[in-house]
């Protein structure tokens, strides 16, 4: 087997590092938004303790995918060593890690829309 990665896992690799970029602006971003929403909120006398729970899910996402950055670089260091290893099981792909950092994200805002709807204004 060749040591050198063919065209499609380059490609693979590619999309996955712009997946996880993507992933972690949209949990990036929705900390910040959530705090500037809390903020102006709180010009009017709301409590922003509101944004504590979805703040936590977006640092969930951001966790999931420091996880999947370390699984990541574990098995291309893996594969540096032994060629012939293969990562089949669910918890050694990638993609897993992915789609729970998205459903994270989805989680989060959830939370977030639902924390809001319950803010009485004075």
């Amino acid at each position: 087997m060749p040591t050198e990665p063919t065209d499609q896992e380059k490609r693979s690799q590619e999309i996955a590092d712009k997946l996880r970029t993507y992933l972690a602006a949209l949990n990036t971003g929705g900390i910040a938004v959530t705090f500037g929403v809390a903020g102006s909120l709180a010009s009017q006398k709301v409590n922003p303790g509101w944004a504590v729970w979805p703040v936590v899910a977006f640092v969930a996402g951001l966790v999931i995918l420091a996880v999947s950055q370390f699984l990541a670089k574990h098995k291309a260091l893996r594969r540096r060593d032994n060629a012939q290893v293969d990562f089949i099981k669910w918890y050694w792909r990638n993609f897993t890690y992915d789609l729970l950092s998205l459903a994270t994200f989805c989680i989060a805002v959830g939370l977030g829309l639902w924390q809001l709807k319950c803010i009485r204004l004075p």
